[in-house]
């Protein structure tokens, strides 16, 4: 059903907000997708603003397994009802309030930052009156349950979003309602959004040094990524890594109060080891970020290869050669197109299973496009980067299109794990979010 807000504080929310449509100007071509295109260029664009501030925009977590309560389990599920804060910040804060290890605070996946997102976490050995304590600024933590187990990466189903949509006609709600059934029967394209590539293109520019530059590239390159509280730490310890003397490097645990996650664990390494080899040091950044470093390169290429499928009006057609995945999860290349099921793209690796004929030859001509080759993709930075495939098309299900009120109209709708909402509103405004750009 379409509903308010999870939660709002004392601020309203405001139409203002940037046009989603410049005055019948081309789409910018966003960096993140090369070549991208709407699925459903056919539909005029519609004009609204959205996400005008993070009550706007909804998101809850549908999960794939509800744990059964045990009272004898040891670890804590919780859910976080958070405003305008990342998944791995919230994650942060709630281990720095019990003095613990952030790693320690699991989550089934990543909530847009800018939003009100409602998700489960979990944590070992820890009090549930302490937990349910906690005042953290923008975040809540509610309903608690003893486990057995702890919430692992990827257990969840997908998500439900709940936006507002504000500066729309009233001649255009039919139109709206429409074009959301449309997306509803035809899906919406794949596309990983701009939220995964990061501000200025400092994630995709992580991902080429972890691949191809020196181990002491990336290491500068991540210092001028931090926090700025802690930036000017992780600049003097790369400094130390790459000129300073013994005595510095072996003083490099000093600097651990004023470091970030990622740093803290090298500084560690410098001091304790004092590595000649660089690389050691990047295999200590935890292998949380450098995995998602990766996975934004990855993201990039599986982008550019969509970006031809749709421009090629194939996104949704099963061609000859392609990989579908099969309904006991396993991806197969088809000796026939036409056939049921939905092709996918490849998240690039050096074992990954790649399609034939001509969806293999624009998934290798993406590869290149992108400077890479497959043998780059064994052992980045200490990985070992298993082979995966993403669905071309997203299934955009239970839409609801709310009644127009003074201008706003709320919809609702379902994605799968790892599809953006952004991506659907671009079908429907024709211009992507190009936020990463900037």
């Amino acid at each position: 059903m379409i509903r308010a807000p999870l939660f709002m504080d004392d601020s309203t929310a405001s139409d203002d907000g940037p046009a989603a449509e410049a005055d019948g100007a081309p789409p910018l071509a966003p960096s993140w997708a090369p070549g991208y295109a709407r699925v459903h260029a056919d539909l005029p664009p519609l004009s609204f603003q959205f996400r005008a501030s993070p009550e706007d925009f909804i998101v809850e977590e549908l999960a794939a397994h509800v744990e059964a309560p045990d009272p004898t389990g040891t670890h804590i599920w919780f859910t976080v009802e958070k405003r305008d804060v990342s998944t791995p910040e919230a994650a942060r804060r709630i281990a720095r309030a019990l003095d613990r290890h952030p790693a320690e605070v699991s989550f089934a996946g990543r909530k847009d930052a800018v939003a009100v997102t409602r998700q489960r976490m979990s944590i070992e050995h820890v009090d549930v009156e302490t937990l349910l304590a906690l005042d953290l600024d923008k975040i809540r933590i509610r309903d608690p349950l003893r486990c057995l187990r702890k919430i692992r990466l990827g257990q969840q189903s997908g998500n439900r979003f709940h936006l507002r949509l504000s500066g729309v006609a009233e001649g255009d709600h039919g139109e709206l309602t429409r074009q959301v059934d449309a997306l509803g029967r035809d899906g919406v394209p794949n596309y990983y959004g701009a939220q995964r590539f990061g501000a200025d293109g400092k994630g995709l520019a992580l991902g080429r040094a972890l691949v191809q530059a020196e181990p002491i590239e990336y290491l500068e390159l991540l210092s001028h990524a931090v926090p700025r509280r802690t930036r000017e730490a992780a600049q003097e310890l790369v400094r130390r890594i790459r000129e300073g003397n013994t005595s510095e490097r072996r003083r490099a645990t000093e600097l651990c109060g004023s470091l970030d996650d990622d740093f803290r664990p090298v500084a560690q390494t410098l001091a304790r080891r004092r590595p000649d080899d660089v690389a050691v040091l990047v295999r200590s950044v935890p292998k949380r970020s450098r995995s998602f470093h990766l996975a934004i390169l990855q993201a990039r290429v599986f982008n550019r290869i969509l970006a031809e499928r749709v421009h090629a009006g194939t996104s949704a057609t099963v061609l000859e050669g392609d990989v579908v995945r099969r309904p006991d999860g396993r991806h197969v290349v088809t000796e026939v197109g036409g056939c049921e099921g939905v092709p996918t793209g490849p998240l690039w690796s050096a074992d990954v299973l790649v399609a034939e004929g001509r969806p293999g030859e624009i998934e290798r001509a993406a590869l290149a496009a992108e400077g890479l080759r497959p043998e780059e993709l064994a052992n980045p930075g200490g990985l070992t980067p298993r082979g995966a495939r993403r669905p071309l098309t997203a299934r955009f299900g239970n839409a609801e299109v709310g009644p127009w009120i003074d201008g706003s109209v709320w919809i609702a709708f379902d994605l799968p794990v790892g599809s953006y909402a952004t991506i659907a509103m671009a079908e429907l405004t024709g211009i992507p979010d190009v936020a990463a750009d900037h």
